[in-house]
């Protein structure tokens, strides 16, 4: 009977995953106690999101991917490279302080989020091409980060490569093996016969992170409220602006890869961020990764319909 629940309740996540995502968020908000509970599953978390993942998504379309490197490529450049260059342009245009400046630059600077894959099935999209997408990215992340941590040296900011390059291998291969084994081990047939189930897990663990990451924000936001409002205002046009660009650089790849560059370019993986600067962008950076979950979670549920329509 237990056993019957857990499952419709997790067949239920998957469903209403657009709707959960945003509810983990103010979860987290509103029990401060719980998200300090959660805070040190961040990073299994996110590994078990990767792998859940992979087990959905057909390998056969990734292996098609990276065949044809060029997209997932293209991604990456916009992700890395342009997209840092040209919020660094702008931020330089506008006059914005230095320490929003950071905050900026380092969030477009940053490799799409491990659940990007997921967010993409969420919406019906190509979850195949996100997951190569987002590899891709996080695995030339070191390449395109140590020319900007020299050009950011004046604001304070470190990175131990050394380290960054671990947990790269542990956040993003490890995820990959573990897929492969639990395919070989379970089978194709039996994966499938699942799917809903494993989806809902996926969501469940998304709902947690979410909560987890949410640790601190509440206490300094009873404390400091214009000052966290004004982070999340700055973390919402920040995301509404990188899914748009990344949308429109790629709108002459067709509607769906446009969504999917969209997806990528406007989730980013800010507490990988977070974690490689080792605290040297400041006390502003750890709140405003935290903040930045809240327009991520509600990217799917915001993007449905306009993905509906170009489907349509």
């Amino acid at each position: 009977m237990l056993r019957f629940v857990m499952r419709r309740l997790l067949d239920l996540l998957g469903v209403y995953a657009r709707w959960a995502l945003p509810a983990g968020v103010f979860a987290g908000i509103v029990l401060p106690d719980l998200a300090a509970l959660l805070r040190p599953a961040l990073t299994p978390v996110v590994m078990s999101t990767l792998t859940l993942a992979l087990l959905r998504l057909d390998w056969a379309r990734m292996g098609a991917a990276l065949r044809r490197p060029g997209l997932p490529l293209l991604f990456a450049l916009w992700q890395l490279v342009l997209s840092p260059a040209l919020v660094w342009a702008a931020s330089a245009l506008i006059g914005l302080p230095p320490a929003l400046h950071l905050l900026l630059v380092l969030q477009a600077a940053a490799p799409p989020i491990g659940s990007a894959p997921v967010f993409a099935l969420i919406l019906g999209l190509d979850g195949a091409l996100a997951a190569v997408g987002t590899v891709t990215c996080t695995l030339l992340l070191p390449l395109t980060l140590t020319p900007l941590v020299w050009l950011l040296a004046d604001t304070g900011l470190r990175v131990d490569l050394s380290v960054f390059a671990l947990r790269v291998t542990l956040v993003v291969v490890a995820p990959f093996v573990v897929a492969v084994v639990l395919r070989a081990a379970l089978g194709r047939e039996r994966l499938r016969r699942n799917d809903a189930l494993v989806g809902g897990l996926n969501v469940l663990l998304l709902v947690v992170f979410a909560i987890a990451v949410m640790d601190g924000v509440t206490a300094r936001l009873l404390a400091e409220p214009s000052y966290i409002l004004g982070l999340l205002g700055v973390s919402c046009i920040a995301a509404l602006l990188l899914h748009a660009a990344g949308y429109f650089a790629f709108r002459w790849t067709g509607a769906r890869s446009a969504f999917n560059a969209a997806v990528l370019s406007g989730n980013r993986n800010m507490g990988l961020m977070l974690a490689i600067t080792a605290g040297t962008a400041g006390e502003a950076f750890s709140l405003y990764v935290g903040l930045a979950q809240i327009p991520m979670y509600f990217a799917p549920l915001l993007l449905t319909p306009f993905v509906r329509r170009a489907g349509r």
